[in-house]
């Protein structure tokens, strides 16, 4: 105390002196700050740090920051982070990406969001959305897509969701004016599609348009395309659906000997699709299919997945529908579908009966009673070694026994049973070079329109059938 008396003597009596020594005045103040800060007497404190701070000296603005990280005062935080304190920006940005806060922390938060702090909004909604507050998230998730790309995407994709389609394209188009290269990736889609039907850009595994940065390397090899998925979508939400099946097709080393192709999605109108998740009384999904024939003539494809809203998963000849809520494993299971493979879970007995009298599938082969099965055709694909014979629960409903090439349960019994054998890979890729044995959606199509009575788009679809059949 005597020190600090002494101190301040000397400073007063060199400014009546009329020496304006800002080092003493410096010191006077940091030396009161740090008094306060012992007493508790936190306004004081941050009064002294601030003037400190507006007088020139370098460390003020750290300690301010430091002491209002520990006070959790949002004020002097949201100063500190305006006026550049490392310390300050980087309390915000662990906030953000920090999903348990403090009451503490969302006060800080809620006065910096308050007063436009983009950091603090995003940090807000992120937190409310873990806490499933979505009236709270939707609040600060509002504000902050107006000024932020990212959270512009995740809004757009949030109003999708709820079915605001209209809405979530507006809050696209935001996205793109700020800066956004997926959104314009999107939204080229969307006009690309909506105008004119142009052809999709299809890129299988291994080809690029850019060369490596290393030119000694090779390129690699593009990938065959004895099946080609046309990916068609209807909303934003489907459209990103979409884009993250064929990601994920794409880096699946389980299937990357499969000669099989995905074009990025086709983004149609929501009028566009009429769909059902009970599809002509079968209690599945389906949509009628002929209302897209306008924007798939000119793009290069085989088979279709429509990306629909709510419905059971199914393949039907050389359609796949799936719902907004299917992942990746179930796209895989009903893509072995389009392949021939059958579900080795219990058929019902309907289905059981017209397929347990038969041995057509790659995975499947049926006996009567205690006769042997027919697996010459197995053994032979693996030269008589690598293949266990085991009964599969296909034909449970059904007199005879079904059996299947695997002891282990596979993606085919369970959707989230991630198992494929090496004899069903096998057998996969050679069931896809036989076109004669496949099913593609030039069919359904042609079924389609011959159904309606337009003769004239059902024979030009005949005749896309045709041409891949004859097709190299």
């Amino acid at each position: 105390m005597l020190k600090f008396s002494l101190l301040f003597v000397l400073c007063v009596a060199w400014l009546f002196t009329g020496r304006n020594d800002t080092a003493c005045y410096l010191s006077f103040l940091n030396t009161q700050a740090s008094l306060n800060e012992e007493s508790s007497n936190h306004l004081a404190t941050f009064h002294y740090l601030y003037k400190a701070y507006l007088s020139g000296d370098p460390t003020a603005l750290s300690r301010l920051s430091q002491q209002a990280i520990q006070q959790h005062n949002g004020y002097w935080l949201h100063f500190a982070k305006l006026a550049g304190s490392p310390r300050a920006q980087r309390y915000f940005s662990n906030l953000q990406s920090n999903t348990k806060q403090s009451k503490a922390s969302i006060k800080v938060l809620t006065y910096a969001a308050q007063q436009g702090d983009i950091d603090a909004q995003i940090a807000l909604y992120h937190h409310f959305v873990v806490k499933n507050q979505r009236q709270k998230a939707q609040f600060w998730l509002t504000k902050a897509a107006s000024r932020d790309a990212s959270s512009a995407m995740y809004y757009a994709k949030w109003l999708s969701l709820a079915g605001l389609e209209q809405k979530a394209r507006t809050l696209l188009h935001k996205a793109e004016e700020l800066g956004s290269r997926d959104a314009v990736e999107l939204l080229a889609m969307r006009s690309s599609a909506s105008l004119d039907g142009s052809r999709s850009i299809k890129r299988p595994l291994g080809t690029d348009n850019s060369r490596s940065l290393n030119s000694a390397l090779p390129l690699a090899e593009p990938r065959r395309c004895d099946q080609t998925l046309q990916l068609v979508a209807s909303t934003l939400h489907s459209v990103l659906q979409g884009k993250e099946l064929k990601r994920r097709f794409e880096s699946d080393t389980r299937l990357k000997a499969l000669p099989i192709c995905i074009n990025q999605p086709i983004w149609l109108s929501s009028e566009a699709l009429s769909c059902s998740e009970n599809w002509q009384g079968a209690a599945r999904l389906g949509c009628d299919i002929t209302q897209i024939s306008h924007a798939l003539r000119e793009q290069d494809f085989t088979h279709i997945v429509v990306l629909a809203d709510t419905g059971k998963a199914n393949v039907h000849n050389g359609v796949m529908f799936l719902d907004s809520k299917d992942d990746y494993n179930v796209f895989v299971h009903e893509l072995a579908h389009f392949a021939g493979f059958v579900d080795e879970y219990p058929l019902s007995s309907a289905l059981a009966r017209s397929i347990c009298h038969s041995n057509s599938a790659p995975n499947l082969r049926v006996s009567q009673g205690q006769e042997r099965p027919l697996i010459k055709e197995w053994l032979t694909q693996e030269n008589n070694t690598g293949v266990t014979i085991s009964p599969a629960r296909t034909c449970d409903n059904h007199p005879w026994q079904a059996y299947k090439p695997s002891s282990k349960m596979t993606f085919m019994e369970f959707y989230d049973v991630p198992y494929i054998p090496p004899f069903y890979l096998k057998a996969w890729a050679q069931r896809l070079g036989q076109k004669p044995l496949l099913t593609p959606a030039y069919i359904n199509l042609y079924q389609g329109y011959e159904a309606k009575g337009d003769a004239e788009q059902g024979e030009y679809w005949r005749a896309r059938y045709q041409q891949y059949l004859h097709a190299d």
